[in-house]
């Protein structure tokens, strides 16, 4: 009962926001007085490390990221699918107030930092606010030459992203990246899904299989795609 409480809320909460929403890039900071992580639902995947720029502009968000600013918090952001909220988000951090507005709308910068899987919902601010637990990484450690594929396909898709006067986020991986996976997809497109399972799994020798033949067929895909398309072609993923 309490999970399908924590859907109810969350869906609710992200209804006008999935209707109107524009998008223009730490360990989770928690105290014994503030137990509690922020929530944006969003239709979104962030990953940890990723860089994404957001237009804050509903009331109850506005105060969240007031509240955020003013105490140094991270947030949590949570895919809204199908009128269905995820349990499993990442922390975001406030980098950069790119721009702030008189009616109290700004545009800011956030990076992606840890998992977390939401426990229970408190609503006693105009925002939802959620009792999280940050999800770590096994131990199991990828092949060497998993990530040497992962390297070589992120060096070619830089090659294209420079012919195309096109940027990728930086700073660019590494092959010693313990999160190599998701620092190889900061910024990429992808279908909706298959980036949640992406953030859901705790392996990163699992997230790599997934990743590299993702990177082989969206390269192939910016090879043979005269002018390029932000969206992510069928068939990728």
């Amino acid at each position: 009962m309490q999970r399908r409480r924590v859907i109810q809320l969350l869906a609710g909460a992200a209804t006008s926001l999935l209707a109107s929403h524009t998008l223009p890039g730490s360990i989770l900071r928690a105290s014994q007085d503030n137990p509690l992580l922020p929530l944006f639902p969003l239709d979104l995947v962030l990953f940890p490390h990723t860089d994404l720029p957001l237009h804050i502009f509903e009331e109850r968000y506005k105060e969240m990221i007031k509240d955020c600013l003013e105490n140094r918090w991270e947030f949590g952001m949570l895919l809204v699918e199908d009128q269905s909220v995820k349990d499993i988000g990442c922390t975001a951090s406030i980098t950069e107030v790119l721009a702030t507005y008189p009616d109290g709308r700004m545009d800011i910068m956030v990076r992606g930092q840890r998992r977390f899987e939401l426990g229970s919902v408190n609503e006693e601010k105009s925002y939802l606010r959620g009792a999280p637990t940050i999800l770590d990484d096994d131990t199991t450690e990828s092949s060497s030459e998993l990530r040497k594929r992962a390297i070589e396909l992120y060096e070619l898709l830089k090659e294209i992203a420079v012919r195309d006067n096109k940027t990728l986020q930086q700073p660019y991986p590494t092959a010693t990246d313990t999160q190599l996976s998701y620092r190889m997809m900061a910024g990429l497109p992808g279908d909706l899904t298959w980036k949640q399972n992406l953030l859901e799994l705790r392996s990163e020798r699992d997230r790599l299989i997934q990743v590299v033949p993702y990177m082989e067929k969206f390269i192939e895909y910016l090879e043979n795609t005269p002018e390029q398309n932000p969206a992510t072609p069928k068939g990728i993923a």
